[in-house]
């Protein structure tokens, strides 16, 4: 039977390695705000892919670490190095000269599935106005630089406006949800944990 000093050694180990992994390799993040609504709900963690996250692709969706907002904020990426973007009716993309498919998702008012990948939604917030200051006009990406918006197009504040990213500011990838609280209900969202990010 292991000894108490070798239960210890293993706890020990164990930890060390849960941090290393929470801070190096995958982070919780926990979503607050409706900006990212549908893919992300208020309350919900999903973890952060940091180390190795590879290049950085159209639609992945990352973590942004920006002393200009005081913070963490998470988006998508819709424009990537050398892209030409242009916003029409401040959420309806194109990309060096050809606008993204907008499929209505069947049922519903206000959601659509963007370029047959994922789903946005145009509602707005009565208490945000966010008013498209990089967009309007097209305009083109420098070699280090990025486009980003959120998902709750109508609701979110992103690149239209604070402007572009740097490739430094990316934090790394959201990969998975793992725990999601309706607070309004005070119900865990059962359903919710374990969708892969798209």
């Amino acid at each position: 039977m292991p000894s108490p000093k070798m239960w210890l050694a293993a706890f020990s180990l164990a930890g060390i390695l849960l941090w290393v992994t929470d801070r190096c390799l995958l982070e919780s993040i926990e979503v607050i705000s409706s900006s990212m609504e549908p893919t992300f709900l208020p309350d919900e963690r999903v973890y952060l892919q940091r180390v190795g996250c590879g290049k950085i692709q159209r639609f992945d969706v990352v973590v942004l670490d920006r002393q200009v907002v005081g913070g963490r904020i998470v988006k998508r990426v819709i424009g990537l190095p050398g892209d030409r973007v242009k916003l029409e009716d401040s959420w309806r993309v194109t990309v060096n000269g050809k606008t993204l498919d907008y499929q209505v998702v069947s049922g519903t008012t206000n959601r659509l599935v963007e370029a047959g990948v994922h789903q946005i939604q145009l509602q707005r917030n009565p208490k945000i106005n966010i008013k498209t200051r990089y967009g309007t006009n097209d305009f083109q990406l420098g070699e280090d630089e990025y486009y980003v918006l959120g998902d709750n197009r109508l609701a979110s504040g992103d690149s239209r406006l604070f402007g572009v990213i740097k490739r430094g500011e990316i934090m790394g990838k959201l990969r998975l949800i793992w725990y999601s609280y309706d607070l309004s209900s005070g119900y865990i969202r059962w359903h919710r944990p374990g969708t892969i990010v798209r």
